[in-house]
Order: structure tokens, then sequence, then C-alpha cells
């Protein structure tokens, strides 16, 4: 009986030949059901902590036929149920190249992992094998939130958003640090349970879980002087409206949906907001285009926001070219326009566009990618390229549009000129799946904390909600209904800046740095041993 069996029929202690012979497979849908469990939702965040142990004990004692098996069941399996809310989203190969695509990432995780654990040969200090381990499944991570098809759900670290003692870290190393964390103590309980079962011992892991104490001991110690700091420190806010109309953008009932979102905020202003916002694709047509040439709806809206003469921000579209012979010529662009007094003062264009769904930069190369993606509907917007800071004249504030807010590295490039806020407007009603909401407000609670900025959300239909710079949601709206919010928001300190805002991810490259080194050293290694036993022949 191997290791692997052994450590399934401590779980399962029943001698069952067939779970003898597959415990491997048993193995990976186990990691593959506790990471299923520690994301929202159901979100048992404490089950990170173990989720990829079973994995991980097939890595450091099976086959690489085995490992490379499950690698891709766990993979498989735990996205596709994570996932599942991508099968409305487009086109029907969405799901399927959704989940192929963070298989892939997953198990290179894995391999990238199993390669540095095998390779590592050391007499001494045997227990930064287990370290080495992590730091591979680290690299992988956040090498899948760079680029066209970043994409950075999944990441263990996001599943302890609710955990504001533990992850206050992240000012100073963003998600990385709380991730590699996690990561380790999975390698390090995985590699316990084969040291225990093979010798009874616990000998060589008791410095990683030493370490991994340690760690765990300076976060919470860290996050309760900032939980302390939250309690005692002032600032200074502003009373913000955020209207969630909750309707189709792109049905035909433009009126209708209009009328909604203005009667919305008739309520809301009756509490008198400093600052009233819209959600992405509120006003889901080219606005200052349509503006200019009359159009009765752009008009309506901009002769509401005339009334109010408050500082106003909606989503829309901006189309920068002609119309001609029944068609739009030239660039189209997601984005918030901001009124100021009644006046259109500034736009921002998103920066960070939904690889496929928003726009494919490859149509030349693989052009029938691009039609396939232009019959099933989807964008074809190009993206910005300045991180626009608007001026309420009382306070600034910045504005990420859908999904731009999962990306730490992202938002912290505007917290240089001096923004107070941060707001997202996102269109999460496309889903109607509660957990693809959950799922995105989840990553975004990391933004507030690695800048020390609060956050509000303007959802149409997903989570509308303030989170202050600590992290901590302080009010909400329920999903999928029309409504509106008036909350009063906590301004960050124009001259405070967190190590993560100020350097970025700068854990994750030490990490890749690291990982890089070892691989070269390895390779190294191996053709100077093989140099040397062809000289002995």
């Amino acid at each position: 009986m191997d290791t692997t069996e052994k450590s399934f029929l401590l779980i399962f202690p029943y001698r069952f030949n067939f779970l003898n012979k597959y415990s491997w497979f048993f193995l990976s849908l186990f990691s593959a059901l506790l990471l299923i469990l520690s994301f929202p939702s159901p979100g048992y965040s404490f089950l990170a902590w173990v989720a990829v142990v079973p994995l991980i004990v097939i890595v450091m004692t099976e086959s690489f036929k085995k490992i490379i098996l499950s690698s891709l069941i766990t993979g498989v399996v735990f996205n596709i149920v994570y996932l599942i809310w991508i099968k409305d989203y487009k086109h029907p190969a969405s799901l399927p190249g959704s989940v192929f695509t963070e298989m892939m990432f997953f198990s290179f995780s894995v391999l990238l992992s199993w390669f540095l654990y095998r390779n590592l040969k050391l007499k001494r200090m045997k227990f930064l094998r287990e370290f080495v381990f992590a730091a591979g499944w680290l690299t992988i991570d956040y090498m899948k939130t760079i680029g066209y098809l970043a994409f950075p759900w999944g990441i263990l670290g996001y599943s302890q958003y609710e955990n504001l003692i533990l992850i206050q870290t992240a000012s100073i190393f963003g998600v990385w640090g709380i991730t590699f964390i996690i990561i380790y103590c999975n390698t390090t309980l995985a590699s316990a349970i084969i040291e225990y079962i093979t010798t009874k011992k616990l000998k060589s892991n008791l410095i990683n879980v030493c370490i991994i104490v340690l760690l765990c001991a300076i976060s919470i110690s860290f996050g309760i002087l900032k939980i302390l700091e939250e309690k005692h420190k002032e600032y200074r806010s502003i009373r913000t409206a955020l209207i969630q109309a909750n309707f189709d953008p792109w049905s035909p009932k433009l009126d209708e949906n209009i009328s909604k979102e203005i009667s919305l905020t008739q309520q809301a202003l009756k509490l008198n907001p400093d600052l009233i916002v819209w959600s992405e694709s509120s006003v889901p047509f080219p606005y200052e285009y349509y503006l200019k040439r009359g159009n009765k709806h752009a008009l309506r809206v901009h002769n509401f926001i005339g009334s109010v003469k408050k500082p106003f921000v909606f989503g829309s579209i901006e189309f920068d070219g002609e119309y001609e012979n029944g068609k739009f010529h030239g660039d189209f662009y997601n984005v918030a326009i901001f009124y100021n007094k009644g006046k259109l003062q500034e736009v921002y264009r998103k920066i960070h566009l939904v690889p496929f769904g928003e726009w494919f930069p490859f149509d030349k190369i693989f052009p029938f990618v691009a039609r396939i993606l232009e019959n099933a509907g989807a964008g074809d917007f190009t993206p910005g390229e300045d991180y626009v800071i608007f001026d309420a004249e009382k306070f600034k504030f910045s504005v990420l549009i859908c999904f731009e807010d999962v990306f730490g590295n992202l938002m912290r490039k505007f917290i240089p000129e001096k923004t107070e806020l941060f707001i997202n407007v996102t269109n999460d009603a496309w889903t109607g799946s509660e957990k693809a909401a959950v799922q995105h407000f989840s990553i975004s609670i990391f933004r507030t904390i690695e800048n020390r900025r609060s956050l509000i959300r303007a959802a149409n239909g997903g989570v509308t909600a303030y989170i202050n710079p600590y992290g901590r949601v302080i009010d909400s709206l329920e999903l999928f209904t029309s409504d509106y919010l008036v909350c009063d928001v906590l301004l960050g300190e124009k001259d405070e800046v967190t190590f993560y805002s100020r350097y970025g991810d700068f854990f994750p490259w030490l990490i890749l740095i690291l990982v890089c080194t070892l691989i070269i050293f390895i390779f190294t290694k191996k053709i100077i041993d093989r140099m040397k036993k062809l000289n002995n022949m």
C-alpha cells in the first residue's frame, strides 16, 4: 500500500480495494470539493487552509502521470462549479473556454510546484522545499492576473475577505501575502501527513509549522493594530447616493429604464447627497455623440442632471468617429461620465476591458474568432489609457468600471494623484447569479485595504455597497432589486499612501525572481552533473 492510499484511509478508514487503487482520484475530488466550499458562495473560508492538502499529498508521492491527472481533475471540477455563472455570458463557449483557461493555470501551478519540490535537493534546511513549493504555486497565480486574459478569480487569499484582522497586511503585500501563507500552510500540512505516516514523527516539518504560526501571529497582530486605528482615526466624509436600477441595459424599454433611474434618484435626493452615482451601462448608448445630435434620451438625461446640479457619475458608451452608410466607423469606449454643477466635466475610459466580451485585439491574426464573437454580440471596445481623477472641488475620486476593481496593480495607479475615494460602477445583473455578484464583491474588498480608501459600488443588480478603508462593509442593498443606497462615506487622507499603493505587487515579483533563479540553478546543476558523469565514463 503506497503513501497516498494510507493517507486516504486516514480519512476513510474502510479498506475497500477500489478505494485503495483509486485513492489519488478521490483525493483529487476531495480537494476540488474543499476549494468549492472555501469561496463564496457558500464561503467557508477556514477550509482554504486545508483545501489543497489532499492534492499536494498526491503531488509529493505519486507518479508524474497521476499528478497531471489529479491536477486536471481538481482544476476542472472546481472551476466548473466555481465559474458556472459564466454560462450566461455572450456565447455557449464562454463557460468551457473559461474553465479550460483556469484549469490550465491551476495545472501549471501544480506542475511548477512539483518540479521545484522534486528537483531542489537539500541536505540541510530541507524545510525550504515546502517554502519553494508554495513559491511555485504563487508564481502561476500571479501570472494569471497579468495581460489580456487576466482573470484573478480562484486565488486563495480572496477566500478570506471577511477575516478583516488577518487581511490587513494587504496594505503592504496586497492579496499575495495572505495567499502565500495559505498555500504554505497547505503544503506543510500535506508534508507533515506524509512524514507522520512513513516515520510516525513530525521532526522535519516543525520548522515550517513554527514559521507559519509566526507569520499568522504577525499578520493578526498587525491586523489588530489597524482595527484599533480604525476606531480612533478621524476622516472627512461625504454623503453619496448609489442607484441600483436592476434592468437589462439592452432591452428596448429605454424610456422606462431611464424613468426608473430618475425616480430612484429623486427619492435619494430627499436625503441631500453630495454625489449621485448610477451604474455601468445605466445610459446604454453613445451618450455624448447622441447628445450633440439632439437625441431625446440623451437630452432627457442631460436635462435631469442639469436640474440636480450636484456631482453626478454614470456609466455609458463613448463613440469617437463618424456614422456613415448606416454604420459606425471609429472607436467605442466603455466610459464613466462625470457631471459637476449640471455640466459635463470629464470622462474616464475603461482601461482593462473584459477579454472576448469587450474586445479582442488579435482579430487580424484570428479573424474566425473575431467573427464568432461578433455573431455572439460581444463588444468591440477600445481600451482607455489615462488614469483619470475626477475633481468635485470638495473632494477628488476615481472610477473603476466593471471588473477593474479586481486588479490591485491597476487600482493603485490612481493614488499618486491624491484620489480620496474609489467608485466602482458595474453591471453584474446579466448573470442573475448571487454567486457571481458576491465573488466579484469579495475580491474588491481587498482594494480598500490595499490603498486605505473607501470604495462605493453602484451595481445594476449586483452588490451595491459601501466599504470603508479597512475592508468593513458598512451598508449594502439586497441583490437584484430596484433601490437606492444613501450613506456617509469616509474620504481617504490625501497624503496617506500605503506601502502597497507605492510599490504594488513587489512581493509576487520577488517570488517570481526567486523561482526563475531556482529553475536556472536546477537546470544548470543537471547539465553540470551530466557532464561530470560523461567525463567519468
